[in-house]
């Protein structure tokens, strides 16, 4: 698996996909989890540690940022940054429960979608647990070398159980005409030592917003 992933990285870094901009201005955007928050969202957002990927050391860092929209949690986060955030590197878009019943989907959808640098393949989940942040970092005093986003986006795209994994451009095309029952994969922490998460079950959605899970 850490071979995979540093084949991913290296192929990833030394392409020519990040608007001739040099990497030292970039933050490697991998995978992004949302939660409400007192200030309106908050934001984990795990980002690719590539400054060892020379000596074959890689894994994460992680972001909090809130505001009172997605875009105003996002702007927070590329001001702590202070370098432009590349969201062609997405991997996977986590939900809170509370999010996909309170919020929704549209408004993920429609934005990422309007970002033209974001794969149409982006898959969203909902999380199964008490936040969606919880999925992506560590616990106290664990030591990951891993990208749970990338991880998690690769597994979710070749499930072979009976949830296939619609694609962001599948959601959005489902939320404007309604002619798609709209099913996301639930993901929970998983209690198994070593193993990052479970895919346990799936989301119903009805007029864009979480109904039932199953």
């Amino acid at each position: 698996m850490r071979k995979a992933l540093l084949v991913f990285l290296c192929v990833l870094l030394l392409s020519g996909c990040f608007d001739y901009r040099g990497l030292e201005d970039q933050a490697i955007l991998t995978g992004i989890a949302v939660d409400r928050g007192d200030e309106g969202y908050t934001l984990t957002i795990e980002i690719a540690d590539v400054s060892n990927v020379e000596n074959g050391q890689f894994g994460s860092m992680f972001l909090t940022a809130t505001g009172k929209t997605f875009a105003d949690a996002l702007d927070d986060a590329r001001q702590k940054l202070h370098e432009d955030m590349y969201l062609g590197t997405l991997k996977v878009i986590i939900l809170s429960r509370e999010v996909a019943e309170g919020t929704g989907l549209m408004p993920f959808a429609a934005y990422l979608l309007h970002d033209l640098r974001v794969r149409n393949s982006l898959p969203i989940a909902v999380a199964g647990g008490e936040t969606a942040g919880e999925l992506l970092t560590p616990s106290e005093g664990e030591e990951r070398q891993v990208i749970v986003s990338t991880i998690l986006g690769e597994r979710l795209g070749r499930r072979s159980d009976s949830v296939e994994t619609p694609a962001i451009h599948e959601i959005y095309s489902a939320l404007l005409t309604g002619e798609r029952e709209i099913v996301l994969p639930l993901v929970t922490v998983s209690e198994v030592r070593d193993i990052l998460f479970e895919l346990d079950g799936s989301a119903q959605f009805r007029d864009g917003h979480l109904m039932k899970e199953r």
